[in-house]
């Protein structure tokens, strides 16, 4: 670990909370699925949006249709604001954690697969986004993750090569597409999910502290 010198953290379930089963069910019932049908559709066509060659009404309009509902505006809408409102719950202790990195002389980063809309509410209400060296959305460069230049892109903002940075995301596919790129990179957490099912957890927050800043 004495070779790192940034740590990059996604942004959905690693600083911020996951969304609760009773989130899930409200959206998922009004689309008369289960939890796991919709958890399916849901994320089908989520690439799209993440690099913004969807807009938000089209994706909530093409969910429905896979659901077997037309969704009209007004109800594209509301499953917007729904969909910013699950996803904007902050995980206090791994912002605690990032806040420490930087007093310690870490670069930090944010990486994050992520839709304008959402992003634009998490500008308006979460100010320590500023906080972090670089701030990397898909949505704003047209890659997204596991693609290997958004990793890259990232380490370039940071001034760090890949062989200096530690990568944290919820995802398994997301955290392999690092380690290809030479990132150290681990499978975290910021809380348990019983829902979303993307990678058993490889580290603790607590092992994170004990490796990085020497504490427990």
């Amino acid at each position: 670990m004495s070779a790192i010198k940034a740590v990059i953290f996604d942004y959905g379930k690693v600083l911020s909370l996951p969304p609760t089963v009773a989130d899930w069910e409200k959206v998922s019932r009004r689309f008369g699925k289960s939890l796991q049908e919709f958890q399916q559709i849901y994320w089908g066509h989520r690439e799209e949006l993440d690099r913004g060659t969807l807009d938000n009404p089209s994706y909530w309009k093409a969910v429905g249709r896979d659901c077997g509902f037309e969704v009209s505006d007004a109800e594209a809408e509301q499953l917007i604001e729904g969909d910013n409102r699950q996803w904007t719950h902050v995980a206090e202790d791994v912002l605690a954690f990032s806040r420490d990195l930087r007093a310690k002389g870490f670069r930090t980063a944010i990486l994050s697969n992520m839709e304008r809309r959402m992003l634009a509410v998490m500008r308006e209400k979460l100010p320590w986004l500023d906080e972090f060296d670089a701030q990397i959305y898909s949505c704003e460069i047209g890659l997204v993750k596991p693609q290997p230049e958004i990793y890259r892109c990232c380490c370039d903002r940071l001034g760090c090569l890949p062989t200096e940075t530690l990568f944290l995301d919820d995802k398994k596919v997301n955290v392999e597409g690092a380690r290809r790129v030479g990132l150290t990179s681990w499978v975290f957490e910021s809380a348990p999910d019983p829902v979303m099912q993307t990678g058993t957890p490889e580290i603790t927050l607590g092992e994170l502290r004990t490796q990085l800043l020497g504490v427990r």
